[in-house]
């Protein structure tokens, strides 16, 4: 009897994010990263936006009165949930939640007692929104000269991977339209990074285990007020990508109002080259990894297009790989039931699944044969395309997929010679085996089928996520349009103009107009830009130096070794710093002052252990005794080394107390 339809049909697809350079150069050398100039990437057409996620430093979430900003791992309470798509006002599906749909995943929620509240499990309407976070969103759109909103309008956001338990994402559009100078581009200081659009939404769960059809999350994070802030693709280079990361977080992290630490701030990362659409990669940790990420991620669409070359020379379309959705997929002549044929093979993995009686299908690609094998990513190739597919929406665990192109030697030629007569296949095609409960292998079909069909097309939209190994693997179908809709719980948040006011009479300065700031007060322009974009500039600016030497060494100290001083109370060191402006304090002694004082030392105690000597010959006369006494036991004839050592030896006696040259003077005699 023919299935009926499992799954509703999704809504048309939405417009395809195209590259504008509709050409792919096939022909463009393959090369690792760090070998391409800009050049190279602007003839690979390769563009790049960015979505940069940061949490407000808020004491209540978003949308309710649980406090926000603790971790733990107390559980309470667990919930138990599944999820299921809704139409879009327009009576649609969104393709991404029917995707979700299709994995049947079971959802557990953690749940810890004061930390979250039955708004969060979507039992009461949600609480009137954070004014806090609304004026800290608006502080931070103004630090990127973007056009405020005049009213906030709440809408849902559909999220049905289970990170949200009610299904859906609460999100308000703060500003659009913003522009922020990128002054380390490969491409030039007079660049600047287009700001499409930025706004504030409810943080998701933590995820703690994904496996099969069962997923876990704590819910301690779950509504905390994030931004995010969305750019357009501007970033045309890796090393540009990084930067545009970087600089975004500094412009935030300026304002003193966003959490730092780990999970605090994610980054999403939107890659296409010529010829390809846009690809969402989630999830980013770091923005070291981005250069060589995106690098990877770009050759990957090249290979992806270049098989695409191959499917059309062969010519294959998506219909060459079409499967009814109303029936078993084993009823399709491109699949065949292969638990027989496989009875009794040697190959460990359909051994075990026969010994759980799971079920055993062979799919045919019609002429793929060498296809599958063709590499897509370092370590990776088209068949990791289809696993990492199968994975994530039939879910399967590993193993549960060979093919005839990457695995030949697992099963011997008479054995591969029946699949291909159970399934009409010449040697021209591929064939593909899965195995795992026959549900799953039901889906795992169709997706190999409908994978191997986008492959037609070249690079499918979809989020991907990163691997530690700066590789992407599948996570979903790109999101449409129709996973948005208003919000009727929430009314509409006319924005005061006292807010504003009270943001522009409090507003940071930017990271660039510090460094210029910091330059012109004598620190080096590397040393200003590292300085401008760190958490202890405010101390900086508190401190306020005002000689080129305190203001060098002062700079120095925190973004060096003292860089997590960003507690330290800036009244206490100001004496220090004060000292080194008017001569009572040599500059190099003032790193270990600030430790001291830190460590609770009184400033007075420590500026007189450091006071300059008016005869320093006495110390010096000592300081060579110790030397001489010394250096009989030193083995290296080294004259540098020998130098070290001696300067060590003495400096710690004498540092801040005598000049620093004419301690190396006398030393350097005695060694």
């Amino acid at each position: 009897m023919a299935r009926r339809r499992k799954y509703a049909s999704a809504s048309p697809p939405a417009p395809i994010d195209l590259n504008p350079k509709p050409d792919p150069v096939l022909d463009f050398p393959n090369r690792p990263f760090g070998e391409l100039t800009p050049d190279d990437y602007a003839r690979l057409g390769f563009i790049c936006g960015l979505e940069v996620h940061q949490q407000l430093d808020t004491e209540r979430k978003l949308f309710c009165r649980c406090p926000s900003g603790i971790k733990t791992r107390e559980v309470d309470a667990e919930v138990l949930r599944h999820m299921r798509p809704t139409l879009s006002e327009l009576g649609e599906y969104d393709g991404c939640a029917l995707m979700e749909f299709k994995t049947k995943k079971e959802i557990l929620y953690l749940l810890a007692h004061g930390l979250v509240c039955t708004y969060e499990m979507d039992d009461t309407p949600p609480f009137e929104i954070d004014p806090v976070a609304v004026k800290r969103a608006l502080e931070v759109s103004a630090m990127f000269d973007m056009n405020l909103v005049t009213e906030l309008q709440v809408m849902r956001k559909q999220y049905l991977d289970g990170s949200i338990p009610t299904g859906f994402q609460r999100t308000a559009m703060v500003a659009i339209g913003g522009a922020i100078p990128m002054r380390e581009s490969e491409l030039g200081r007079d660049r600047l990074l287009r700001i499409r659009q930025l706004t504030l939404e409810e943080d998701s769960c933590r995820e703690v285990r994904d496996y099969g059809h069962n997923i876990i999350f704590r819910t301690d994070r779950l509504g905390t007020p994030l931004i995010e802030t969305v750019t357009e693709p501007d970033l045309v280079t890796p090393h540009d990508v990084a930067v545009g990361g970087r600089l975004i977080a500094a412009v935030a992290r300026a304002t003193g109002r966003v959490r730092r630490g780990p999970g605090a701030a994610r980054q999403d990362v939107n890659v296409s080259i010529a010829g390809s659409r846009r690809v969402e990669i989630k999830g980013v940790p770091n923005h070291r990894v981005l250069p060589r990420l995106v690098h990877n991620e770009a050759y990957r669409h090249l290979e992806l297009l270049r098989i695409r070359e191959a499917m059309r020379e062969r010519e294959l379309t998506e219909a060459s790989f079409a499967i009814s959705d109303t029936e078993d997929a084993w009823a399709s002549p491109l699949v065949a039931d292969a638990r027989r044929i496989l009875r009794g093979v040697d190959y460990h993995p359909i051994l075990d699944a026969q010994a759980q009686r799971e079920m055993i299908i062979a799919v045919r690609l019609p002429r793929c044969a060498g296809l599958l094998s063709h590499a897509t990513q370092p370590g990776h190739d088209f068949l990791h395309e289809i696993t990492e597919r199968v994975r994530v929406i039939a879910c399967l665990t590993a193993p549960f997929l060979i093919s005839s192109d990457t695995h030949a030697g697992a099963l011997s030629s008479t054995v591969w010679q029946e699949l291909r007569s159970a399934t009409g296949a010449t040697r021209d095609d591929a064939i593909v085996i899965v195995w795992g409960p026959e549900d799953d292998v039901d889906t795992a079909a169709r997706e190999i089928l409908i994978r191997a069909a986008d492959a037609t097309v070249g690079v499918p939209s979809e989020t991907r996520q990163a691997h530690d190994d700066a590789t992407t693997g599948f996570e979903r179908i790109l999101p449409g349009p129709e996973r948005m809709y208003p919000d009727t719980d929430t009314p509409p948040l006319p924005i005061p103009d006292v807010w504003l006011e009270e943001n522009a009479a409090q507003m940071s300065p930017r990271p660039w107009e510090r460094e210029d700031r910091y330059i012109a007060d004598g620190v080096t322009p590397a040393l200003a830009r590292q300085l401008a974009s760190a958490v202890q500039a405010p101390t900086y600016e508190a401190l306020a130096p005002k000689t080129k030497d305190a203001a060098v060494r002062l700079a120095a100290i925190l973004v060096g070794r003292l860089r997590r001083l960003d507690n330290i109370d800036p009244a206490k060191v100001a004496p220090l710093v004060r000292a080194v402006e008017d001569g009572t304090l040599r500059p190099e002694a003032l790193d270990y002052a600030f430790v001291r004082v830190r460590n609770g030392a009184k400033p007075a105690e420590v500026l007189e252990s450091y006071r300059i000597v008016e005869d320093p010959e006495p110390l010096l006369a000592a300081a060579v005794a110790k030397v001489e006494a010394a250096k009989a036991d030193l083995a290296t004839k080294d004259p540098a080394a020998r130098s070290r050592w001696a300067m060590g030896l003495v400096m710690p006696e004498l540092l801040g107390r005598v000049a620093i040259d004419a301690v190396e003077k006398r030393v350097r005699e005695a060694v």
